[in-house]
């Protein structure tokens, strides 16, 4: 863990200037040997809080207040104790050696260097390169003026390959420092004497900063539809980036934050909206970068913010977001309130076609989640005031009421809720504690996984569970699938039958245990032959974790579809299944079973076909029904709908579960029986390496960039 040394801190702070730095937030009058000025932590007229230069200390008399200028930052600016000094020893020109630092900290300087030299390169190239015409009159006819691409430092990444070979060589970047910084990409991989290609090349460029103002990452946005079907490029996330840290234009808004009335922040969708707020003169608004808003984009606004406006698009992915959005704030402490916009708009347009009045008017009026929630529900319920519409909205709101930490909050959404749907609060709050009951045991299930993984798959006894509350279904009804215990789905989906469940809870309580089973599972068992929506959200997301490319992608699910959430809860307070069976048995059993329903549903699709070619179809499938009643056949036949060959003689495929007794290799059927299976997708090679077009870097035009934009 990199450390500061403690004569580093004591220089820098007796190097600082508390006055400037408190002066630099809040208007400070002298009074005598002191500065005086109203507390910028609790409102107040009488002037009570002083600086006193002598001591390089602050206090206020009237809220108590006090300490050095590091805890003013912390507490003014929301910086952490290192942000701080770090934020000083750059003001003060004190270098920081950081110790046990393994060189971390000197290649992040590397990578904040390119990046800094990366903006004001691009920017110069908005400004005076010929290429960038198409960017300028882009932004004319966004209303975006040269003051917001100054403010933000807007730029153009030239469309020429070489381009950023040129610039990596002026600055005295190696190719490698660009392709970690995010910037570029090489051919092979390595370093070479192939072009460097340019992640963002013709693009309109967006300098992504820390909430220390520097420079971490870029969006770029195309400019040409026709070049690119993605609208937005983002950096990849690097040492110095990562999406879930980092909240667009937060630098330009903490101040504003932490001076406005209740601490309030905005909340917005996209860097447009943001960037056109503070034009108008709303500069506390804020954006997640390049991903969804997270726990840890709500615990870094808790820095700045005691309170947040959710400013979202008014269409039906808004609205739904800003629900996501509100529930993970309410869970991090900070009371939320969402603004409706009008159909149609969002804040960049509104702002362009209405006041500044009217647009506080519209922040003004914002209301609570509760009552957001279920406006937003009832609008989609065909009879929104009957008994079954309210019970329906009532599970669903009270999903986001349970994440909220706060008592007190808590408290007044139940009466909110009780107030919208016209029902006792009693009732309400009896629901609400089943609810909280569901989404701790899955807490405790997501807690156990992740404990598990973390020891390398080595299972230990979960967390002892309390039995489920009487108002809840009991765990025994998810082996009738007419009454499982998992919400029910939508009227178009099947619900989960006993191989979707048992299938969920296999992998659920011993995935972590078995990881290479997993993947062979995600070749054998593709979740696209599963019925049931929310089963097959859920069983990609177990096969992402296992394949170690998306350790969130179960968390993701549960919080996007809190019945998900609901169905995992009441898995894990289960008897384990396979407690009767052995593991391999009960995985072959359950792929024999998924393609054995799967096989019966192509057979019923083409009962009616006539025709040589569909009767020998269906013959193929009869064949391919019994053969799945047993592993000795069903083996082949799995693997032949799958579009996996078959392991090579004496390979196992699921090496890390016991083998059962007497378990020999599975009959091999003869070469014309097994058909390919023209629905099973090819296996991808990968892309071959394509050398970017032989472009050297003195072929750049010489008015693609400017003479001294390098």
């Amino acid at each position: 863990m990199p450390t500061i040394p403690d004569q580093t801190i004591e220089e820098i702070r007796s190097r600082t200037d508390i006055v400037q730095v408190i002066g630099d937030r809040v208007p400070l009058k002298r009074a005598g040997a002191a500065w005086k000025a109203c507390c910028p932590f609790h409102h107040e007229k009488t002037p009570s809080f002083t600086v006193n230069p002598q001591r390089q200390t602050y206090k206020c008399f009237g809220c108590g207040e006090g300490g050095d200028v590091f805890k003013f930052l912390m507490k003014h600016d929301g910086m952490t104790f290192l942000d701080a000094v770090r934020h000083l020893a750059g003001k003060c020109g004190v270098e920081i050696v950081e110790e046990d630092d393994g060189g971390r900290g000197a290649r992040a300087r590397r990578l904040f260097q390119v990046n800094a030299e990366a903006a004001a390169f691009f920017h110069r190239c908005l400004l005076q390169a010929a290429a960038a015409a198409p960017a300028r009159a882009y932004l004319e006819k966004r209303s975006l003026g040269p003051d917001v691409v100054e403010l933000f430092e807007l730029g153009y990444d030239p469309e020429p390959w070489g381009t950023l070979d040129k610039f990596a060589e002026a600055h005295g970047f190696s190719k490698r420092e660009m392709v970690e910084a995010g910037l570029g990409l090489l051919p092979d991989g390595a370093e070479s004497a192939s072009l460097l290609r340019d992640r963002f090349h013709g693009r309109l460029m967006f300098p992504v900063k820390d909430h220390q103002g520097r420079v971490v990452a870029f969006s770029g946005r195309v400019l040409d539809k026709a070049a690119s079907p993605a609208k937005y490029v983002n950096s990849p996330e690097t040492d110095i980036f990562k999406k879930s840290r980092v909240l667009y234009a937060l630098d330009k808004a903490q101040r504003a934050i932490a001076s406005a009335t209740h601490r309030e922040a905005i909340v917005c969708e996209g860097q447009i909206d943001v960037i056109r707020c503070h034009a108008c003169g709303f500069p506390r608004a804020v954006a997640s970068e390049g991903t969804a808003f997270t726990d840890e984009h709500a615990k870094l606004l808790h820095r700045y913010a005691d309170s947040a406006v959710l400013l979202f698009d008014a269409d039906g992915a808004g609205r739904k977001a800003a629900i996501r959005t509100a529930s993970i704030l309410l869970a991090e402490g900070i009371p939320v309130r969402i603004a409706r916009m009008p159909d149609g708009e969002d804040p960049d347009s509104f702002l362009l076609s209405h006041s500044k009045e009217d647009f506080q008017a519209v922040l003004d009026a914002a209301i609570g989640p509760v009552p957001f929630h279920v406006a937003h529900l009832r609008a989609q319920e065909a009879d929104p005031d009957g008994a079954d519409a309210a019970g329906r909205i009532a599970k669903e709101v009270l999903q986001t009421v349970a994440a909220c930490a706060s008592a007190v909050h808590k408290a007044r959404m139940v009466q909110e809720l009780a107030r919208e749907l016209r029902l006792p609060e009693d009732a309400i709050r009896a629901e609400l504690a089943g609810v909280e009951e569901a989404v701790r045991r899955q807490r405790e299930g997501a807690a156990f996984r992740r404990e598990t993984v973390a020891r390398g798959g080595v299972s230990a006894p979960p967390p002892p569970l309390s039995p489920p509350p009487p108002d809840l279904p009991p765990p025994e009804l998810f082996d009738d699938p007419a009454d499982a215990a998992a919400p029910p789905a939508g009227p178009a989906d099947p619900p989960p039958d006993p191989t979707d469940v048992a299938l969920c809870e296999f992998l659920l309580k011993h995935g972590g245990e078995h990881p290479a089973t997993v993947r062979a599972l995600s070749a054998l068992l593709p979740p696209a032959i599963l019925p049931n929506p929310m089963v097959r959200a859920l069983v990609a997301a177990f096969y992402a974790e296992a394949a170690g490319g998306d350790g969130d992608a179960l968390l993701r699910v549960q919080e996007e579809d809190p019945k998900a959430a609901d169905f995992l809860g009441v898995l894990s307070a289960r008897r384990d299944p396979a407690a009767d069976h052995p593991p391999r048995d009960f995985v072959h059993q359950a792929l024999l079973d998924a393609w054995r329903r799967h096989v019966a549903t192509r057979l019923a699709a083409c009962a009616g076909e006539t025709g040589l070619d569909a009767v020998r179809k269906r013959q193929d499938l009869r064949r391919a029904t019994l053969d799945l009643k047993s592993w000795h056949l069903g083996c082949a036949r799995v693997h032949e709908l799958a579009g996996v060959p078959l392991p090579a003689p004496g390979a196992d495929e699921f090496p890390d579960l016991p083998a059962l007794e007497g378990e020999e290799e599975p009959e091999r059927p003869p070469a014309p029986y097994v058909r390919h299976n023209p629905e099973a997708a090819p296996p991808e090679e990968p892309p071959a390496a394509q050398e970017p077009p032989e472009r050297r870097p003195t072929d750049l035009d010489e008015d693609d960039i400017p003479p001294d934009a390098l």
